[in-house]
């Protein structure tokens, strides 16, 4: 989708001196790019191992719901503040870009579907261990969430062909 509103945005925010700068410098978006691929690495790997743990009803270890919240805090701000310079740099390459758009939608849905299988596994966690069961749904929303996990990579990637 690119209205012409969203087209003027993208040429206005590249004519800003920031754009500029970021765009002048090779290295700069080199660097932003390796940060935002990491980060998502961590991110995706974290991501599929608890659903993974949700699909095989091995979520009640407390330590690895701790560890993996703290992952996405670190994550998640890395992927935020890397992404807006890389549109900053070149909105019109991503801000008007269909696969751009997909992989934002996505995100949003998969954000919220792992809202929703965390809030399940948190409740489970105070029963004993051998009481841990998710329903069939939530497992098939966790393998949704592994698909969608991995559309949002290829998504990115196709950024620079469409």
């Amino acid at each position: 989708m690119r209205p012409p509103a969203l087209l003027a945005f993208c040429e206005s925010l590249q004519d800003t001196e920031l754009s500029q700068t970021i765009q002048n410098s090779s290295d700069l978006i080199a660097l932003l790019q390796s940060f935002h691929i990491v980060a998502l690495s961590a991110l995706f790997i974290a991501m599929l191992v608890f659903n993974i743990r949700v699909l095989s009803n091995r979520f009640h270890d407390g330590a690895y719901l701790s560890g993996f919240k703290y992952n996405a805090l670190i994550s998640l701000p890395v992927l935020l503040v890397t992404g807006i310079f890389l549109i900053i740099a070149e909105p019109a390459r991503s801000l008007a870009n269909d696969a751009f758009q997909l992989k934002m939608i996505l995100l949003v849905l998969v954000l919220l579907l792992y809202r929703h299988l965390l809030s399940c596994v948190s409740t489970q966690t105070d029963f004993p261990a051998s009481s841990h069961h998710l329903s069939v749904a939530n497992k098939l929303l966790a393998a949704l969430s592994i698909l969608m996990w991995i559309s949002i990579i290829f998504a990115g990637r196709w950024i620079a062909y469409l």
